[in-house]
């Protein structure tokens, strides 16, 4: 798992970016801090135990990328391309995506809960064990994906497509649908 080095500001209980002695809130150079590890991501194909906190992302090409075990959770992306990517292990808790394109990447053990999604794409993807509980989805489309085992109870659906998709052991108990489409999938074998 990532390493968990703990900010070095006094009482901070985040963990420090990588690379550095400081969580992004505290460190004397956030700005260029940030901007040296999203270029990082976007140079090099693979990353493990990177973590980048409370950060804002914006028009950042991660196709066919390679991320495990990464924690970005409370992070801003918007208009980010993750279609082709391998994403392992990785946390994105409590952030925001806007535009986002997932499209036939490999998603697996992730964890998205509390997560706030507005139109972005996971066509043909696979999210297999992936955590969404708790997220907030609004025009999105997973149509063509499998989606084994991934759970989002207690979530809040508006204008969503599961179309043709296996949703077998899938979790949506609790979770409020507004206009959601599950034609052609295997809605039968889960849990509502």
């Amino acid at each position: 798992m990532f390493k968990s080095v703990a900010c070095a500001a006094s009482g901070c209980t985040r963990y420090a970016l990588e690379n550095s002695l400081w969580c992004l809130l505290h460190s004397p150079d956030s700005e260029k801090q940030l901007a040296l590890l999203l270029q990082s991501l976007q140079e090099a194909p693979r990353h493990r135990d990177l973590i980048i906190n409370d950060a804002s992302v914006r028009q950042l090409n991660l196709s066919k990328s390679h991320l495990s075990t990464c924690d970005f959770s409370r992070c801003l992306f918007e208009d980010v391309d993750f279609s082709q990517a391998r994403l392992h292990a990785c946390f994105f808790d409590f952030c925001l995506f806007i535009r986002c394109r997932f499209t036939t990447g490999d998603t697996r053990h992730s964890v998205f809960a509390g997560s706030k999604f507005i139109d972005c794409n996971f066509v043909d993807s696979l999210l297999i064990h992936t955590n969404f509980m708790g997220v907030d989805i609004r025009e999105a489309d997973f149509s063509s994906s499998d989606l084994y085992w991934a759970n989002f109870s207690s979530s809040h659906l508006i204008d969503v497509k599961f179309n043709n998709c296996n949703l077998k052991n899938a979790d949506f108990r609790y979770a409020q649908r507004q206009r959601v489409s599950f034609r052609y999938s295997n809605y039968e074998e889960a849990s509502f």
